[in-house]
């Protein structure tokens, strides 16, 4: 392993904002993951896990700690679904290749980027799926023990974007492979809208093969992606963004139905839609809040900007600090709670 010092951090984010790392380490192995974590113990240093750098800000000031970024990239697909990925593993490529051979369960999880252990930690999700649906376990290694565990998916408390590893025991453990089990059988059903629509539109949808809609699925779910500035592009400003900056709320029926009530009396630029979460529980989109509480795409605030393509979207055109991020991610936060008495939560990690 190569100790790297005071190591600049933007090249490693997805929006390229953000001071340097004390020290940097990249993990090639589960070893190295362990001798790099001994090494940060012996410095009593804090030790921040990277993968992709997708769904995540960085302090100004940096890091005084170790960031260690897994590296591993081993990957075993099966013929019946069986996929075991190291947490290095790009995912998008990952959806790629199980997508090329027929395998289904992630194909609407296409253009996120970012790596496969971080997919865990807050149960990505996009158009109707999510990965807790498919993973059946995760393997780690605990920071203050070096001990190696395995996760089964019940045993991960999997909830909509969160997981234990994101709530209380964030922080406690590196992932260092994930497994999945995918079909090789079950047919593409598309259960997100917007996806639904634009499949349909497609000819080869109605007499494509259970393999050829696989692929379909993926293409379109990349298409409406890169519509909305959500698929990596270095030249496309618009997509130097950590992806989705607030999560969609979930939020009682009174409060539903106190913002259908404004909806209703007010008008809306789209209209108002909530969906069962169970438990007398709606989520509804964060996007709708956003742009309905009067503020703009492409609207700025200092270096930072609201994407041109979608509202959920915060972006660094070019010379935004965090600090312009977060600033304006504060305005968004406030102009929808005085308007709907919702606080919008940050998805991506703040580090520093």
């Amino acid at each position: 392993m190569k100790l790297l010092e005071n190591i600049s951090l933007k090249d490693h984010t997805t929006i390229g904002t953000g001071g340097s790392a004390r020290f940097f380490l990249r993990c090639v192995s589960d070893d190295e993951i362990k001798q790099a974590l001994t090494f940060a113990k012996t410095r009593n240093l804090d030790v921040f896990t990277l993968g992709g750098g997708s769904n995540l800000l960085i302090a100004d000031d940096g890091f005084s700690g170790l960031v260690l970024q897994v590296a591993t990239e081993s990957v075993s697909i099966k013929v019946d679904g069986t996929v075991v990925a190291s947490a290095g593993v790009n995912w998008d490529s990952l959806v790629t290749e199980c997508c090329r051979r027929g395998l289904s369960g992630i194909e609407a999880l296409a253009g996120i980027p970012g790596s496969v252990g971080a997919t865990p930690i807050q149960n990505v999700g996009a158009y109707g799926q999510e990965v807790a649906s498919v993973i059946t376990e995760v393997h780690a290694i605990e920071k203050s023990t070096l001990r190696s565990m395995i996760f089964t998916s019940e045993e991960c408390r999997f909830g909509y974007r969160q997981s234990r590893f994101k709530a209380e025991d964030s922080g406690k453990f590196i992932i260092t492979s994930v497994g999945f089990k995918l079909s090789s059988t079950d047919i593409p059903t598309p259960r997100y809208e917007e996806l639904r629509v634009s499949l349909l539109s497609d000819p080869k949808w109605q007499s494509g093969s259970r393999e050829e809609k696989i692929i379909l699925v993926r293409d379109h779910v990349l298409k409406i992606r890169k519509s909305k500035g959500m698929v990596l592009d270095p030249k496309d400003p618009d997509t130097r963004s950590v992806g989705s900056f607030f999560v969609n709320p979930v939020v009682s029926t009174a409060l539903k139905d106190n913002i259908s009530s404004i909806a209703a009396r007010e008008g809306s630029l789209k209209p108002f839609i909530a969906h069962p979460a169970g438990d007398g529980q709606w989520k509804i989109s964060a996007a709708w809040l956003i742009e309905n509480s009067g503020i703009k795409k492409g609207q700025s605030l200092g270096g930072a900007r609201v994407s041109n393509k979608h509202v959920l979207a915060l972006t660094n055109p070019g010379t935004a600090t965090t600090r312009d991020i977060l600033e304006l991610a504060k305005l968004i936060t406030s102009t929808v709670e005085q308007k709907y008495g919702i606080r919008l939560e940050r998805e991506p990690i703040l580090l520093g």
